[in-house]
């Protein structure tokens, strides 16, 4: 069966990627797929150059899409609703892109992407016959690979791969990436756009993104104001829109065609339906080089004001009318009427294919519409090649689609609801036997399910729990329609769980409105069973985005109850715990941690002795941290599935750092990246690089520490998971002060006690002792405190208290920095501390060094530090010992800065390149990507990516190119 070619001129690009005359088509030397052009192009490939002009009022547009590619790189998203032109400018910018040498590789999103992960972006990078087809299937990148992405965990990891794939690709060659229907991108492909646009901006990767105003799309909204050219796309005005008319009819337009243009709103899509649906129906007559439709009967409508309105919308039998200048013609108007006119024609059986394919909501084959349509495939043979004929389908591989989605959108829409439920539910049944995903099933159990229906709510509940690791947002609407369809109080199934589930979904996804509304707003009494499941949902959720006074109230609420579950009361205690430790409430926090590990129940246990081991270590016993991290690691190994997700490796980590064990800690570390990925544990990322910046702060590292912290905040962001955006901040502000550079420092710590608040807590403790040191440092003459900005605990007469919990913040400071003790020695209980602190755990080296740096044995301080794995302590040693050159010394190897000595580096320049940034520059320049850079380094890619930033700002470069032609100047003989 041959597939017409219907691409045209005015509309948005006919069909997808693969599909004839569609946007992967090839122009070149295809007069007809040219007809509706104007002939200009017709049979000249090298036109292609200047392709951009043949599109009508849009000179402006793509002279901004232009000017992107011919820079190279770069983000573009062009808006507007649909028939605008936004896939035809596409299509002119990949016309252009390959004409210039550049490859490309295209998708277009579909509605039903939402619930398939990562499908919107892996589809365009996959496709066979594009120029990342072979790379990526061979890295494993193919079908199993998006099901991997999408179903079984690991997209953040995917997505890394996949930015390593096309950095390793344009080495070699420069590439576009075109997306379509943006709006439709399920949210790993968005949270992949967050992550690659940016992180790729050295590479010579543009990317062009069209999207319809809604359904909004905030990922894309943060490209833009993170520098992504938007390029919103107007109606035509009639002068331009009467152009479009005159080069669809080859004729200058007269006044009933004018009337016409004018109804079109000057929608590009909209006014070649009518022009070209009537020029094919011979009811357009070219007199004199000027068109005019035929007819008799024009029945003017009239609209708003008495104003002869152009175009009125069809209602009840009433046929639309389009008003024109003489004549008497009745015209179809609106987009539904003009389609309805479009297909008016075709038999009744092609009319049911259509139906059927728009609730598909995707490419599809003949059998599932057979399949919905309950006939043999051979049956629609004759009823497909009328619909192509007739310019509603298009092919696309060994499949149909819409030649434009408005044209699928036209026909689902005249659906009556009880036909549209009943093709879902058909639809449903067809897929199911089919295998497909649950995803997919799940979409049409939405629309076609009836209330009460277990197997659908069956369905749905397993496809978000599917969908949650990588789609949160679309679990929860499944959730959300599986709890509507659930009959409330049934006996036999509690609806409990879909709450529960739902409330923890809307959470994770940022919905956090909504998740509350639902937790407090059931409207029935719950069993303290049923209310448990429902408090952990969201309270799991809130600790996550960093509410943690809102989990204290939540389950305190709850574990008041009887009738609490063992299980479920264990999980409560345990993530209580945290938020109590979080907002300062140490005690508490070690009675809820031993409770929930008294319970026995393992995924309590693991995540309880992560709590134990926080609370050990803000009371400076480190030897208990050690213990319960270690028990926590065992634990979650031999239990795996969700107890290893919680990762306790970082606890551990974070005890062998206070004990100088700092390689342990790192390889610790590596442990956990790996796992993350190999998981999808995406929430880990962000705690990783708190605890990996905090180890590096700790050796001296300053560059990379900073580096570390920057990617932490990044991904965060990308996470939506800022409730660790505070102790990385406080990280930056330290360095920063290192650094002397005040102003800065001021501005990360006072961000960060913004988001931390002002009360009590490990990390709000941890940015008031850093804004203090920045306040002696900056204050007149220097003049030391005489005590300590923070609290402890005392006893009688104002005594240090003596036991565990002596010291509160204080001892977790001085364990973080051991030479913390000396600043306010003239405290006599700051030396206390120091001392009880040495004599608690007497093999850490740093913590005997600090005690005798508090107490003025410099001499022996400076020899213990020279044994300890921390500089800084060293530097600071040697600097109170008068020995200021040595102290300088030590202070320029870690990037600091020591008293008032200002570093001697201007602020742009290949001169002001740090140490770190060097080493990553010198990589890239050998051709390394940055995964191949941060393993050789040991570190982590996101950090690799900020030194890159750092390095490409100071030089004032955007490429790889430009930057290895830095180096290959600055150090010639490398």
């Amino acid at each position: 069966m041959g597939l017409p070619d219907v691409t045209s001129a005015g509309g948005e690009l006919a069909g997808r990627a693969d599909a004839p005359g569609g946007v992967g088509g090839d122009l070149a030397g295809r007069p007809d797929a040219l007809a509706g052009v104007g002939g200009d192009l017709a049979g000249r490939p090298d036109a292609l150059a200047g392709v951009g002009r043949e599109l009508v009022g849009r000179a402006d547009a793509f002279g901004v899409v232009g000017g992107v590619l011919a820079a190279g790189s770069g983000c573009v998203v062009v808006e507007g609703p649909a028939g605008i032109g936004k896939s035809r400018l596409l299509e002119e910018a990949a016309a252009r892109a390959r004409a210039r040498g550049t490859a490309v590789v295209l998708g277009r999103a579909t509605e039903l992407d939402r619930v398939a992960p990562l499908s919107t972006l892996l589809r365009a990078l996959t496709s066979g016959d594009g120029p990342l087809g072979a790379g990526f299937g061979d890295a494993g990148f193919g079908d199993a690979g998006l099901g991997d992405a999408g179903l079984g965990g690991g997209g953040f990891r995917v997505i890394e791969r996949v930015g390593e794939a096309v950095e390793r690709f344009t080495r070699s060659r420069p590439l576009a990436i075109v997306l379509d229907d943006v709006q439709w991108a399920d949210e790993l492909t968005c949270l992949a756009l967050r992550q690659l646009v940016p992180g790729l901006a050295g590479s010579p990767v543009v990317w062009l993104l069209g999207r319809r105003p809604l359904p909004e799309q905030e990922a894309i909204d943060r490209l833009i104001e993170e520098g992504a050219r938007r390029v919103p796309l107007s109606p035509l005005g009639p002068e331009e829109a009467a152009e479009l008319g005159a080069r669809l009819l080859g004729a200058a337009p007269g006044p009933s065609v004018l009337e016409l243009v004018r109804g079109s709103g000057g929608n590009p899509f909209l006014l070649e339906e009518v022009l070209t649906g009537l020029r094919a129906e011979g009811r357009i007559s070219v007199r004199g080089g000027v068109a005019e439709v035929v007819a008799g009967g024009v029945k003017p409508a009239v609209g708003v004001a008495g104003r002869a309105d152009p175009v009125v919308e069809a209602a009840g039998g009433a046929d639309p009318v389009v008003g024109a200048a003489g004549g008497g013609v009745e015209l179809p108007a609106g987009f539904v009427a003009a389609v309805e006119r479009r297909l008016r024609d075709l038999s009744a059986e092609a009319r049911r294919l259509l139906e059927a394919a728009s609730v598909l909501r995707r490419p599809f084959s003949v059998h599932e519409a057979a399949g919905v349509l309950g006939v043999p495939a051979g049956a629609l043979f004759g009823r497909v090649e009328e619909a192509v004929g007739a310019g509603a389908l298009v092919g696309e591989g060994d499949r149909l689609a819409f030649r434009h989605d408005l044209i699928r959108e036209a026909v689902y829409g005249g659906l009556g609801a009880p036909i549209r439920t009943a093709l879902h539910r058909e639809a449903a049944s067809v897929l199911r036997a089919e295998g497909r995903p649950p995803a997919e099933l799940a979409e049409h159990l939405r629309h076609g399910a009836r209330p009460g229906d277990a197997a659908a709510i069956r369905e749905l509940r397993a496809a978000a729990e599917e969908m949650t690791a990588a789609a949160p947002s679309a679990a929860a609407d499944l959730m959300l329609r599986a709890l509507e369809l659930a009959r409330p109080r049934d006996t036999e199934h509690s609806t409990a769980p879909l709450v529960a589930g739902a409330v923890r979904l809307l959470a994770s996804a940022g919905r956090l409105g909504e998740a509350r509304e639902l937790a407090d707003g059931l409207g029935v009494p719950l069993t303290a069973a049923e209310e448990a499941q429902v408090a952990l949902g969201l309270a799991e959720a809130l600790k996550h985005l960093g509410d943690d006074r809102g989990v204290i109230r939540r389950t305190g609420r709850v574990l008041g109850r009887s009738g609490v579950p063992g299980r479920e009361r264990a999980r409560l205690l345990a993530v209580r715990a945290h938020a109590l430790m979080m907002t300062g409430e140490v005690d508490a926090a070690a009675e809820a941690a031993a409770g929930a590990v008294a319970e026995g129940e393992v995924f309590a246990q693991v995540v309880g002795l992560q709590a134990r081991s926080t609370v050990a270590l803000f009371r400076g016993d480190l030897d208990g941290a050690l213990r319960h991290a270690e028990r926590s690691v065992e634990l979650a190994d031999a239990a795996g599935g969700e107890a290893a997700h919680r990762h306790p490796r970082l606890w551990l980590g974070a005890a062998m750092v206070a004990l100088d064990r700092f390689e342990e800690a790192e390889s610790l570390y590596a442990v956990v990246e790996r796992e993350a990925g190999r998981l999808g544990t995406a929430w880990a990322l962000p705690l990783l690089h708190r605890f990996r910046s905090e180890l590096l702060l700790a050796r001296g590292r300053l560059d990379d520490a900073a580096a570390e912290a920057e990617a932490g905040l990044r991904v965060a962001g990308q996470l939506s998971a800022m409730a660790l955006a505070p102790a990385l901040l406080g990280v930056l502000g330290h360095v920063a002060l290192l650094r002397d550079e005040t102003q800065a420092a001021r501005e990360y710590l006072d961000r960060g006690r913004e988001l931390a608040g002002d009360g009590p807590g490990l990390v709000a403790e941890e940015l008031r002792w850093r804004r203090e040191l920045l306040d002696e440092a900056t204050a007149p003459g220097g003049a030391p405190r005489q005590g300590p900005p923070f609290g402890w605990a005392t006893g009688p007469g104002g005594a240090p208290q003596e036991g565990p919990s002596f010291g509160g913040a204080l001892a977790y400071l001085i364990v973080q920095e051991p030479w913390t003790a000396a600043r306010w020695r003239r405290d006599p209980r700051v030396v206390a501390c120091a001392r009880d602190l040495a004599r608690r755990n007497p093999g850490v080296t740093s913590l005997a060094a600090g005690l005798a740096h508090a107490e003025g044995r410099l001499e022996e301080a400076v020899e213990l530090y020279r044994n300890a794995p921390r500089p800084l302590g060293l530097a600071a040693a040697l600097e109170d010992a008068g020995r200021r050159e040595e102290a300088l010394e030590v202070y320029r190897s870690c990037g600091a800065a020591a008293g008032r000595a200002r570093r001697e580096v201007t602020g742009q320049g290949w001169a002001a390149l740090t140490a770190s940034e060097l080493r990553v520059v010198r990589l890239v320049a050998r051709g390394m990507t940055n995964r191949e850079a941060a393993a050789a380094l040991f570190l982590s890619p996101h950090t690799i990516d900020s030194h890159l930033r750092h390095a490409f700002a100071k030089l004032g470069v955007n490429s790889r190119v430009e930057l290895t032609r830095q180096v290959l100047a600055h150090e010639p003989g490398r």
